[in-house]
């Protein structure tokens, strides 16, 4: 190898297969990656003639209930458990059924689950419905009520716990490969040392894992953290899959590999089992093969930084130097173009809608790490330029600043793998997106202002605000249309406005919950009833994602 060799234009070449690579990824259809509710029935706010003999949710994709008991219940007026039996999961882990005792009492009733979503977060929910009463009698019933969702603060510590655990299989998994890149004559007794203790700290990290999931899970179940949910976790595909990473782990422990591709074989499969227990775990199968390549494309590319880092620029650099930053540069230059393009593909199945990047967590996240690694690509471009233009002997000065970008290079990276472990951890945008739609139009004398909440697929909320000189609005009349879907809106609560002379009256509508069951343009027809003789008639046009 000659130095010249390095002067290929490999920055230009990985932007072409970056770009090519698009062209699929922006076509293709993105599959879900976690559970949110599609319909729930009886729907939230509604007021039932008949005692209801169950409730069903309905979600976008399979879920399965932590194994703690109280996972889903309803309480009555008096705060009782009337479900009849444990809930059961049906159509294939979609719909939830809650069943409920016979005979229950007029009042308002409150309708709580927990499930666990196929990426293994925790999903919480609750509904208020009245029977025989409006659901709004009461705010709550009386005694204990059931937790909304999930605790915040261990979700918060789940993602930290995985970035601590991917920093640690840096250590255990990225350092041999990129020690047989840089120099293989310098790979052996020391790189052996770091591997063991990196596969130490990932077998702690992965026990905490375990332990912070069974927590989150439970943290949203009344009777939850008792010692039968634990034995209950313990026997989970979750709990099974951490099991077998730390057997794979204690392999690296009590003996290293002594050949490198055993080495990988051993490392693809201790970063699989991450990959399981993530976002891709339960997908289709290209998703999980897209993921494990990014994961192991950023372990090697920060197992490479940390080695350069450390031991080979502390020395002053010769020839045999410079060509293996020679050949380093192509080999991460490789990793870079896997990490981005697979990269892409996750995030255009996570984020799906260019808006929720600015208004979700996880789109918020991921702005961070998108720019984190800018910085780190930024500083890699310079270390490529300067081993491109750098030759024998070394000027005096230039090894030190060659040294100084490669270990902000390697911070930078650090940073990276826990800004993405707390990414795993948070709801992906494309089930979190939530947007809110205000429509304003005029309907004869009133000008009407229409408030969609949240407008997107499953339970939806609406008000319309009339505003006009004269008779108040006394009821609104409301039918959604999309393609052959017509759905009649009823408007249980009106809330009148002041009534001011020389001011405009107004009039309040909220609407009961309503499933909406397709994405796409939905078509309103709404008519204002002003008096038995005065009706106003308007439509419009919002968008259901």
């Amino acid at each position: 190898m000659t130095i010249r060799a390095v002067r290929r234009p490999v920055v230009p070449l990985v932007l072409l297969v970056v770009l090519a690579s698009l062209l699929p990824v922006l076509t293709a259809t993105p599959a879900q990656a976690h559970a949110y509710v599609l319909a729930v029935d009886p729907a939230d706010g509604s007021q039932l003639d008949t005692a209801p003999t169950r409730i069903q949710v309905t979600f976008s994709e399979a879920v399965t209930l932590p194994p703690a008991t109280g996972a889903a219940r309803v309480l009555d007026p008096s705060g009782a458990d009337v479900t009849q039996h444990a809930p059961r999961l049906t159509d294939g882990g979609h719909v939830l059924v809650i069943a409920l005792r016979p005979g229950l009492p007029e009042g308002v009733y409150i309708a709580s689950w927990t499930v666990v979503s196929d990426d293994s977060h925790p999903v919480g929910g609750a509904v208020q419905f009245g029977y025989g009463v409006p659901a709004t009698v009461a705010a709550t019933p009386a005694g204990p009520t059931p937790t909304a969702g999930p605790s915040a603060g261990l979700q918060l510590l789940a993602g930290l716990t995985k970035g601590l655990l991917y920093l640690s299989l840096v250590a255990a998994l990225g350092l041999r490969p990129a020690a047989r890149v840089l120099d293989p004559a310098a790979a052996a007794p020391g790189i052996h040392t770091v591997t063991r203790v990196g596969a130490a700290l990932a077998v702690a990290a992965s026990l905490a894992q375990a332990g912070i999931q069974w927590l989150w899970e439970d943290s949203a179940v009344p009777d939850g953290l008792t010692p039968e949910s634990l034995r209950a976790f313990a026997g989970t595909s979750y709990s099974i899959t951490v099991l077998v990473r730390i057997g794979l782990l204690a392999l690296l422990l009590a003996r290293p590999p002594r050949h490198l591709a055993t080495h990988v074989v051993l490392g693809a499969a201790v970063l699989a089992t991450v990959v399981l227990n993530g976002h891709a775990g339960n997908g289709p199968p290209w998703r999980a093969v897209v993921t494990l390549v990014h994961v192991a494309a950023v372990v090697a590319w920060l197992g490479g930084l940390s080695l350069l880092a450390a031991q080979m620029l502390r020395r002053r650099l010769n020839d045999m130097g410079l060509q293996r930053l020679a050949f380093w540069s192509r080999y991460a230059a490789t990793l870079v173009t896997l990490l981005a393009v697979t990269g892409l593909v996750q995030a255009v199945g996570q984020v799906r809608h260019p808006a929720a990047l600015v208004s979700t967590t996880y789109g918020w996240i991921l702005v961070l790490k998108l720019l984190l690694v800018a910085v780190a690509g930024t500083l890699a471009v310079a270390g490529h330029r300067w081993v491109r233009r750098t030759h024998h002997p070394v000027p005096p000065g230039q090894t030190a600043r060659l040294r100084r970008r490669v270990r902000a290079e390697a911070a930078t990276g650090a940073v990276i793998v826990v800004v993405s472990g707390a990414l795993s951890s948070v709801t992906p945008a494309s089930a979190a997106y939530a947007p809110h739609r205000t429509v304003t139009t005029e309907a004869g004398p009133y000008t009407v202002t229409v408030e969609i909440a949240p407008a997107r697929r499953g339970p939806q909320g609406l008000r319309i605000v009339t505003r006009g000189r004269g008779t108040p609005v006394r009821s609104v009349v409301l039918e959604l249309q999309h393609e052959n879907d017509r759905l009649p809106i009823t408007f249980p609560y009106r809330l009148p406005g002041p009534l001011r002379n020389g001011e405009p009256t107004t009039s309040t509508f909220v609407s009961a919950s309503v499933n909406i069951p397709e994405t796409g343009d939905w078509t309103a027809q709404l008519t204002l009833v002003a008096g038995p003789t005065r009706q106003y008639a308007t439509a419009f046009t919002y968008t259901v994602v």
